[in-house]
């Protein structure tokens, strides 16, 4: 019988273990572990267009305006027009190694246009944002 004293160690033994795991780890739930810092994931905010809108153009005049992102993690992989579209003569150039693009050229049409400015940055070792932007711009007779 000298059994009995060991399996009544036993179980207050267990009886603590279940008690302190219980406490620590209510419901069965594990900590998180730590992210490997190696293949870390940042979600970033949007991103933000500036200008907030563009100038207006002249009918045969050159027109040039820049459209920068910023807020961004990673750089700007393309800029690009995604629904609507510039006046006849105008177009969108992203600047190479820059958080940038171009619209430039010389309307050949009156109007307002409107048009959806769409960026992608490059997701390397984070999460690559997008975002657009909804942009007019209006070409005035001289």
């Amino acid at each position: 019988m000298k059994s009995k004293p060991l399996i009544v160690l036993l179980a207050a033994l267990l009886v603590v273990s279940v008690s302190l795991s219980c406490s620590l780890f209510p419901f069965g739930a594990m900590p998180t572990p730590e992210p490997d810092p190696c293949c870390k994931v940042t979600p970033g905010g949007p991103l933000k267009f500036e200008p907030e809108s563009l100038p207006a153009a002249q009918l045969g005049g050159a027109y040039q305006a820049e459209i920068r992102i910023t807020q961004n993690i990673t750089p700007a992989s393309d800029i690009f027009i995604s629904n609507g579209s510039l006046p006849a003569g105008l177009e969108i150039v992203k600047v190479q190694g820059e958080d940038s693009a171009i619209i430039s050229g010389i309307p050949h049409e009156t109007g307002t246009f409107h048009f959806t400015v769409t960026t992608n940055c490059f997701s390397t070792m984070v999460i690559g944002q997008s975002g657009d932007m909804e942009y007019f711009i209006v070409v005035e007779e001289e």
